[in-house]
């Protein structure tokens, strides 16, 4: 749970504006930055929810929205805010923000709480608070806030809340078990089958030819301006820097000297022995043993006929044997010469057997020797202290206010400018363009909340390449011009026509199957230009095997009523589906074999858990209390899909 939190946090977009407290697929608690007053956004007074004492402001609302919908840009990049909205993205966020607060008042109530030195802790968990050494930088944490216009206190109360979430809702969605009594009825819908029969109706057929003008045209685009909308786009100016762009001090004969003294013993001659050896039980057999090797007999075989069997060792020095071994054996195998057998002498995990097999003699290394590898190694390091120190350097000026022109000039860094870019990396209307790999990771961040003009850093390896980056201009969503747009608005009103006649056919064919007729006959009876009935079905704890989407005819099979039929729409304007439900067989739940209830059993007691807390989350919102300003959303719904002027 608190992994999956971490990732989010991970990021760049929102950090702790997103952060949500989310149990396996069950209900999001989202928790940040509520205060309660109405005022996040810049606007006050409006309110679109009452949480208990606390209240949702119009503007806290709007910009979590916005937020969510750049997250949701990361895995979709095309994603259009009209399209986000449209699909659930408004009511999800307020959703998250009402039972965010629903819990945190209730936690609060049953006296729960949260410790300083706790949530310190997670604040220095958080990857998007640290350096490029990796660890929490204060200085990043300050720029981090004011990048997103927040203050320490907001973002202690997200991490309070969370902190409190996990007491309350996580030892509730971590169900141990099912009782097997109520596994049963969950194992037999699992091994329900289905069979039914679908007959699809496609648009295209019946899609007439002719041009209804451009009214017509601009009308359909008014009603499916998303289809058509470019998402936002952003140019983007940036200035590439690494370890070369760094200056490095050189390394002095001074530093090496010294590094040579302190570390004498890395320097001094030494010897590295391996030793094959067997570990006998007890001294007689341990002295069989060496006796027949200094017979002449292979150690390994010596070993294999004894039931026993040799290992080989690193390289050792002779302190090392010693702390496996003893001083006196270490001091014996240390004398030998290569091919002699030692021992036997006893250690703590029996009578040991060895033979030199190996030895490796370093002669001592004088300073000038040892100067091309000490110096080698302070060249490195200094590199990568005058790296961090480089970039530090540049995230001061970048606080302090300085212009990415500024900066660059000031360290002879070469700017370069991007097209319009969309967040996948491409320029619409030039195909021939194409953007560095590399650069990835800048132009996903570039979309993450920055503002026009505001100088950002970007990784692009860790600890060896970065960029500092600005925005220098951002395109809203919008359609193309209609000239340039109008001949795939002729093909989509076409078959938009064409599906509304697949509908009425599919009603029709519906209706006559409701009437008695068999879909075979309702199919041919309902003219040409009409697939063929096929059947479809199979069992339920089948379906979505092997991450494999499930059909969309099939999912609403599973959710139909026996000898019942129901209409489908094909997105798209690809068409219709008419499907009748004709044969489901559930087994008696008592009848299913113990073992097979074991098994479904497991699996299902997260589910349940999950199911607890949605419960919980339900009673939470009762007894602390929730009403919501309908016309207010409304308006902000219609603001976000750019139907309506900005709400204030």
């Amino acid at each position: 749970m608190i992994t999956a939190i971490r990732r989010m946090f991970s990021s760049t977009i929102g950090k702790f504006l997103a952060l949500a407290f989310v149990v396996l697929v069950g209900v999001a608690f989202a928790l940040s930055d509520v205060t309660g007053n109405s005022t996040f956004g810049g606007i006050g007074g409006a309110n679109v929810a009452k949480v208990g004492s606390e209240e949702i402001g119009l503007g806290e609302l709007r910009d979590r929205v916005r937020l969510a919908y750049n997250q949701a840009r990361q895995d979709q990049p095309t994603l259009t805010m009209a399209a986000f909205v449209e699909s659930g993205g408004l009511d999800r966020v307020l959703d998250q923000l009402i039972e965010g607060m629903a819990f945190e008042q209730l936690a609060t109530n049953m006296g729960l709480g949260v410790s300083k030195r706790l949530i310190d802790g997670r604040i220095a968990d958080i990857p998007a608070f640290a350096g490029v050494s990796g660890s929490f930088d204060q200085t990043r944490f300050q720029s981090f806030l004011r990048e997103n216009g927040l203050t320490e206190a907001q973002l202690r109360r997200d991490l309070r809340q969370q902190l409190l979430l996990e007491q309350l809702a996580g030892p509730i969605a971590s169900m141990p078990r099912l009782a097997t009594g109520m596994a049963q009825p969950y194992a037999a819908l699992l091994l329900e089958q289905r069979r039914g029969q679908a007959a699809f109706i496609p648009a295209s057929p019946f899609a007439p030819a002719t041009d209804p003008g451009d009214a017509a045209l601009q009308t359909h685009l008014s009603q499916n301006r998303g289809k058509f909308t470019i998402p936002e786009r952003r140019v983007i100016q940036y200035a590439l820097f690494d370890a070369a762009s760094a200056p490095v001090p050189a390394v002095t004969d001074a530093e090496v000297a010294r590094i040579y003294k302190d570390n004498a013993s890395q320097f001094a001659a030494s010897e590295t022995r391996r030793f094959a050896q067997v570990i006998a039980p007890d001294q007689a057999a341990a002295n069989a043993l060496a006796a027949k090797v200094r017979g002449g007999t292979a150690l390994a075989a010596a070993a294999q006929a004894a039931g026993l069997a040799p290992s080989m060792s690193g390289e050792l020095t002779l302190s090392s044997y010693a702390a496996t071994t003893s001083d006196a054996a270490a001091k014996t195998a240390f004398a030998a010469k290569r091919g002699d057998v030692i021992g036997p002498f006893q250690t703590g995990l029996g009578w040991v057997v060895a033979r030199v097999e190996d030895i490796t003699a370093r002669p001592a290394r004088s300073l000038a020797d040892a100067t091309p590898e000490i110096r080698a190694e302070l060249a490195k390091n200094k590199a990568n202290e005058a790296i961090v120190d480089y970039y530090n350097t540049i995230q001061d000026a970048v606080n302090s206010g300085a212009s990415i022109e500024e900066i660059a000039a000031d360290r002879k860094l070469a700017l370069a400018t991007t097209p319009p870019l969309l967040a996948s990396g491409r320029a619409p209307g030039q195909p021939g363009y194409s953007l560095s790999p590399e650069l990835a990771p800048l132009v996903s961040q570039a979309f993450q909340g920055a503002a026009e003009g505001e100088g950002q850093l970007a990784t692009l390896v860790e600890n060896e390449k970065f960029a500092i980056y600005a925005v220098k201009n951002i395109i809203a969503a919008a359609p193309p011009p209609f000239a340039q747009i109008r001949p795939d608005l002729l093909a989509d009103w076409r078959l938009a026509q064409g599906q509304k006649i697949a509908r009425d056919k599919a009603r029709a064919i519906a209706k006559a199957v409701e009437g008695g007729q068999s879909l075979g006959a309702a199919v041919a009876a309902a003219g040409p230009n009409i697939g063929s009935v096929q059947t479809i079905g199979g069992r339920r704890g089948e379906l979505g095997q092997d991450g494999q989407p499930v059909p969309p005819e099939v999912a609403l099979l599973f959710s139909m009523a026996q000898n019942s039929v129901k209409t489908l729409e094909i997105p798209g304007n690809r068409g219709w589906l008419v499907i009748a439900l004709a044969d489901v067989q559930r087994p008696d739940p008592k009848s299913i074999e113990p073992a097979r209830v074991a098994a479904i059993a497991q699996p299902l007691a997260p589910a349940f858990g999950n199911e607890l807390v949605e419960q919980l989350a339900a009673e939470a919102k009762r007894r602390i209390g929730v009403t919501i300003n309908k016309k207010l959303v409304d308006q902000l719904r219609q603001e976000l899909t750019g139907n309506a002027p900005v709400a204030e």
